[in-house]
């Protein structure tokens, strides 16, 4: 007897909103953490990049006389994320823009909820990254310790991220507390290295995150900042910097593990994580932002099918080499 499952899951039986309701559970010390040095500004971008994905999914379910599924919790969790990876200054008007165009075009038109090929959130944010560079990219000093203001945002003191200091090959003007503290430069969810690690864990023990994809993808990334460094630094603190700034630590959790367009089978699953590993070192090395992430996701969501009907078709060729051997024996 066949037992339906809600998308995007084909075996597992639970309710969308019971990993949807995880993910915005780990974004809330992460926006809290942010909140700590910048005030309450990190917050209302999180609520605006929400409030504008789910306003927007109700519109287009509108439009095509279907039932919207905002209580699903999806567009929810597409928006913080989109929110998540703004930097504190960024006009809030820039997070509800990617927001829209995340549900607009890169989830309805697909057919919605499970069917999305590209990932919206990443989708989201290469939009508002090719079109509004200048706003997602100043980031304020943290040392100052003063609320960021609402509006007006012109006198704010801003400072170099580390990640545009390695993309300049400069010299890193942080050193290992000020990466474990979170007291750099960078996006919002960037700011909390140790809570972000503690998310990881959390993700995984509740099964809403596949260390399949994030270990090799992390692996990855430290062999490529490890042999390709791009600045002057000591071996094991140029890999913490490159794996602890920018958008990808928090990509290889929030982004690549998303249960719709990531691979099903175990073998596909650790080459998608190496695939967009190198993707990603290669943009930072040759790319124009100095958060590209958002744009690995989207190259290695298109080759999601092809990497789970090889790697099907490898493993079953070997178990059955490895039969026709065991036999012959």
């Amino acid at each position: 007897m066949l037992k339906p499952s809600v998308a995007p899951h084909l075996r597992r039986t639970e309710r969308p909103f019971y990993q949807a309701g995880g993910v915005l559970l780990c974004l809330v010390p992460l926006t809290g953490f942010s909140c700590l040095y910048y005030g309450w500004r990190p917050a209302l971008l999180v609520l605006i990049g929400m409030a504008a994905a789910m306003l927007t999914e109700l519109l287009c379910s509108l439009f095509r006389w279907r039932r919207p599924a905002i209580q699903d919790g999806t567009a929810a969790v597409t928006g913080a994320l989109i929110g998540s990876m703004m930097s504190p200054l960024t006009p809030f008007w820039v997070p509800a823009v990617g927001a829209a165009f995340a549900i607009g075009v890169a989830k309805m038109p697909f057919g919605g909820t499970g069917r999305n090929v590209f990932n919206p959130a990443a989708a989201g944010m290469a939009f508002c990254a090719i079109c509004f560079p200048t706003r997602l990219f100043i980031y304020p000093d943290p040392s100052v310790q003063q609320a960021l203001p609402f509006l007006d945002t012109s006198t704010v003191i801003t400072a170099l991220s580390p990640a545009a200091q390695l993309s300049n090959s400069g010299r890193s003007s942080y050193d290992w507390m000020d990466l474990l503290s979170g007291n750099f430069p960078g996006p919002i969810a960037s700011a909390g290295v140790i809570v972000l690690l503690a998310c990881i864990l959390y993700l995984y023990v509740r099964g809403s995150s596949s260390p399949l994809i994030t270990v090799p993808y992390l692996v990855t990334c430290a062999l490529g900042a490890l042999w390709f460094p791009r600045a002057p630094l000591d071996a094991a603190f140029g890999v913490a910097l490159e794996l602890c700034t920018g958008l990808l630590l928090f990509t290889g959790v929030f982004l690549l593990c998303d249960p719709v367009t990531a691979p099903r089978h175990w073998l596909a699953r650790m080459v998608y994580g190496c695939f967009a590993g190198m993707l990603v070192m290669f943009l930072r090395h040759y790319g124009r932002f100095e958060c590209c992430e958002f744009f690995a996701v989207l190259m290695v969501n298109a080759f999601s099918p092809i990497l789970d009907r090889g790697c099907w078709q490898l493993t079953k060729f070997l178990s059955v080499l490895t039969a026709k051997g065991v036999r012959r024996s």
